[in-house]
């Protein structure tokens, strides 16, 4: 009997979320716009672009950047 076993990297990419708004995001944008453990606190549906740019997505600042309307 065989099974099938996900590794711990593939669950979590399977999941990763905006913590802000729940929206999908990419490991990619994860890796490059959120903290040093991938956890990302603000998106481009929830924030301007300008805003994650500039470092807010991390969650340091989240209070202080202009969340989108």
């Amino acid at each position: 009997m065989t099974t099938t076993r996900q590794s711990q990297e593939d669950v979590e990419h399977s999941d990763r979320r905006c913590r802000n708004c729940g929206s999908f995001v990419t490991p990619d944008f994860a890796r490059v716009f959120g903290n040093n453990d991938d956890e990302v606190f603000g998106c481009l549906d929830c924030m301007s672009a300008t805003a994650v740019k500039n470092g807010n997505a991390r969650g340091e600042s989240v209070g202080s950047a202009r969340v989108r309307q």
